[in-house]
């Protein structure tokens, strides 16, 4: 079984996989993508060894390195700062393409850490080269209105397949390999669109990165392959080594992987690596999986743990990210967990095929239960609103308050109309259209109630979201892939009046007037009982979310201070 972690390392965060037992392997991937590329490679080497697979620093869900335009080298420090985080005196490194660079410079670097290099690709580039790429190779995605740079990341994704290099669409530029499947296009798109802060950092690190002069340094036994149809096969005549400590081979594609695995030296004298380290918050923000019955649900976490705790839960669709700003609004006096639901974010899916508010509530309350989390302020958005009052009902114990910020009540009609139009398939398409559909989606989410009325009534009273914000919920949605719908039908059924009848907190529910539940928020409100208050937003004039709650928690504050949650988990 392939596990998700994340570890500090250096005052950040690498997001990684393990999978196996045994000597320790790191494997690295190449760019723009993140771990999630090497799982076949993850499942057949975790027969013999394991397999730690970490996202490289800026890509996947791994916290960028402070450098504006890094280097192979400063890479490969925080793969060395990687295994000191995990308990790894030696080990193994293995890579492909960018991240055979990078496990180059690890093993160049720590010589007697690492035991065993291993390399699949190795770009081995002249001046001339180099430069051209550098110029052509990772031009900027920048987000437009109309979502056009969407296609174009597609079909530059689609080009890295046919052309080698991508930008040179001509004849003799040909690659004799077949475009990946749909859904591995996809995650590779998805994998370029999230790289922070810009795809193009450890590609122009490995295009400038001097192989000849790593390769002699070498004294590490190493392997290098590098399969038929691979770009870089060639690559293997241009390394005028005599480098004995290295083993060179072409292998057929067939047996690529086969290879790998049987490259890797099972006699090493290495330790068996410890058990996966804990992640402590202390501040900042920090990021983690937390085991329940339903699955491991990530938790985002951000400022003081001594300080009260409020929960924020995400609107549909999206994650605990799509609530950042007001996450590190309230992060200045608040200790903030921003659960992902399950099959949202970076959660695992629901085990059910039509899940219902109850479902989700379930596995959240117990990865708070799990974290120590005791008596927050729940703060949810529309459908994370319905998860917040549910949540407040099921578990009296459990909220100090809540604040629902839109909460849908429809008729049966509008249900039904609802539950039919509005959630469009995140199946992938051979043209990226599927991406252009969601993009649209989510653009007129902004300008009409439902979306798909675009006539003059069912206009919204409200302005756009800027192209670069658009993106960011964007890319909220795509991470949840093909889930994402089930919470957003969850809420469209859900029947809040009754719930809102059994909570026993005190529940604040407000909306801005822009907000298209405004009137079913307010509704809402006045049919509760005494315990439901409903207030207005009103941004413009400081009345925010913030605002909301601070407010409501002053009013109802949480435990003393011994016995709040000290961040450990």
């Amino acid at each position: 079984m392939v596990e998700r972690f994340y570890a500090d390392v250096d005052g950040r965060q690498m997001h990684y996989r393990r999978a196996g037992r045994g000597i320790p392997l790191i494997l690295l991937h190449e760019s723009p993508r993140s771990s999630a590329a090497m799982e076949p490679w993850i499942r057949a080497l975790a027969e013999h060894v394991t397999v730690l697979a970490p996202d490289t620093a800026g890509y996947g869900q791994s916290d960028p390195l402070p450098e504006d335009e890094p280097e192979i080298d400063a890479y490969a420090r925080s793969v060395i700062a990687f295994a000191d985080a995990l308990g790894l005196e030696r080990f193994i490194v293995a890579g492909t393409h960018t991240g055979s660079k990078i496990a180059l410079s690890t093993a160049v670097q720590a010589p007697d850490r690492v035991a065993q290099l291993v390399m699949d690709g190795l770009g081995v580039y002249t001046e001339t080269e180099a430069a051209e790429h550098l110029e052509h190779y990772t031009v900027p995605i920048v987000p437009v209105w109309h979502g056009g740079h969407l296609l174009e990341a597609w079909h530059r994704m689609r080009s890295m397949w046919t052309f080698w290099p991508w930008y040179r669409m001509e004849a003799d530029r040909r690659l004799a390999t077949s475009i990946p499947d749909l859904q591995t296009l996809h995650q590779m798109v998805y994998d370029q669109l999230r790289a922070t802060p810009e795809w193009g950092l450890a590609y122009r690190a490995a295009f400038r990165y001097n192989a000849h002069a790593a390769l002699e340094e070498l004294r590490t036994p190493a392997v290098l392959l590098a399969k038929e149809t691979d770009p870089l096969r060639p690559h293997l005549e241009r390394l005028g080594t005599r480098n004995s400590s290295l083993r060179v081979a072409g292998v057929t594609d067939d047996d690529h992987v086969q290879e790998i695995v049987a490259a890797i030296d099972l006699s090493l004298d290495i330790a068996d690596p410890p058990p996966p380290p804990a992640v402590t918050h202390r501040g900042g923000t920090s990021r983690r999986y937390v085991p329940t019955s339903q699955g491991n649900v990530h938790v985002r976490m951000d400022g003081d743990p001594a300080n009260p705790p409020v929960v924020v839960l995400h609107p549909s669709p999206g994650s605990g990210d799509t609530c950042q700003d007001l996450i590190l609004d309230l992060a200045r006096d608040h200790f903030v967990i921003a659960p992902d639901m399950p099959g949202n974010g970076h959660s695992d899916p629901p085990g059910a095929q039509q899940p219902d508010i109850a479902f989700y509530a379930a596995p959240l309350a117990e990865a708070l239960t799990a974290l120590g989390i005791e008596r927050p302020v729940l703060y949810g958005s529309h459908t994370g609103a319905c998860l917040a009052v549910e949540l407040a009902a099921a578990r009296p114990d459990l909220p100090g308050g809540v604040v629902a910020d839109g909460i849908p009540d429809l008729t049966e009609d509008e249900r039904a109309d609802i539950l039919t139009n509005y959630m469009l398939p995140l199946t992938p398409e051979r043209n990226g259209e599927h991406l252009i559909r969601a993009w649209h989606m989510l653009r007129d989410m902004q300008l009409y109630w439902p979306w798909y009325r675009d006539e003059a009534e069912h206009a919204r009273d409200t302005a756009p979201s800027a192209p670069e914000r658009l993106h960011h919920l964007f890319l909220q949605m795509l991470k949840s892939g093909e889930t994402y719908e089930l919470a957003y039908r969850a809420a469209f059924r859900y029947d809040a009046a009754p719930r809102l009848g059994q909570t026993t907190a005190p529940t604040v529910i407000c909306a801005d007037p822009s907000d298209m539940l405004h009137r079913s928020s307010q509704g809402l409100a006045a049919a509760a009982g005494a315990n439901v208050a409903f207030t207005e937003l009103r941004p413009e004039d400081g009345r925010d979310a913030a605002w909301a709650v601070r407010t409501h928690a002053a009013h109802h504050a949480g435990p003393p201070d011994e016995t709040r949650p000290k961040g450990e988990a």
